[in-house]
């Protein structure tokens, strides 16, 4: 046999060889990929912020749900029964860390109050301003070492150019928040219009528990907080519910300065 002859078969049998192994792997890769994913790898989705998004999206989705939280607030004496959930903002500034939630929210006094991250209760350390009027509540509370916070005002628009900019209609947004006590659940939507108030609309979707939720712009800044979805009458009589049109009241009507009245000292741990 030639040398010609046993390359030519040496080449030829590497080649089966490769193409059944190719073969065996194609196979493999095909089977795996057609299991169903395990309950731990589904739970590991919600660390994913990956998506089809264009541009910032996935820094914006990690920023809102890493400083999302949830608000409980008891009520006390004389109906201790009645408990309140809502959704927040984690928030720092001054060198101090902060939750921005709704006003409606808190039905308690600040030693009724929890924020719940995960499954652990963080005690609320002082009420900094509760506002009727733009219904928010600012809560100063102690450094929570799993929540990324929302650095104020870095991350907040604040010129008048850069607001005009943030709430131009159709521009997209994101929240996350717990409605009906579940989540964090992250959802998106449109700025659709405007109050004369200067509130805004969104076309988006909210539930109870929802009110507080920290809005972003696709710029990853924090433009604003869910109130409300808008309820109006029907011409059939009685109340028509609106889901999908969210209230939003923009950050800009937020006092930050008020925390500035309080010393820098919060009362000790519980």
């Amino acid at each position: 046999m030639s040398n010609n002859t046993k390359s030519v078969i040496h080449t030829t049998f590497y080649a089966v060889v490769a193409i059944v192994i190719g073969c065996f792997l194609l196979i493999d890769s095909f089977n795996e990929s057609r299991k169903n994913p395990s309950h731990k790898e589904i739970s590991a989705l919600d660390n994913n912020f990956q998506t089809q998004r264009s541009g910032d999206w996935s820094e914006t989705i990690e920023r809102s749900r890493s400083s999302a939280v949830r608000v409980i607030s008891a009520s006390g004496e004389p109906d201790p029964s009645r408990v309140a959930s809502s959704s927040g903002t984690y928030v720092s500034m001054f060198n101090r860390y902060f939750v921005i939630t709704t006003m409606h929210g808190i039905i308690g006094p600040c030693a009724n109050t929890r924020i719940l991250v995960g499954h652990t209760m963080h005690p609320c350390g002082r009420f900094i301003e509760l506002n009727e009027v733009s219904d928010y509540a600012l809560i100063e509370i102690y450094k929570i070492n799993d929540r990324e916070p929302i650095k104020v005002p870095r991350m907040v628009p604040s010129t008048k150019y850069e607001w005009i900019d943030s709430l131009a209609i159709m521009n997209k947004t994101i929240y996350t928040g717990f409605p009906n006590g579940i989540g964090p659940l992250t959802i998106d939507g449109k700025i659709s219009g405007h109050t004369e108030g200067g509130f805004i609309y969104l076309m988006s979707y909210a539930w109870s528990g929802s009110s507080g939720s920290g809005v972003f712009s696709s710029k990853g800044e924090y433009i604003g907080y869910v109130i409300a979805i808008d309820v109006g009458a029907s011409v059939y009589g009685g109340n028509q519910i609106l889901e999908n049109v969210v209230l939003v009241v923009p950050s800009f009507k937020i006092n930050w300065a008020s925390a500035l009245e309080y010393d820098t000292s919060l009362p000790l741990r519980e």
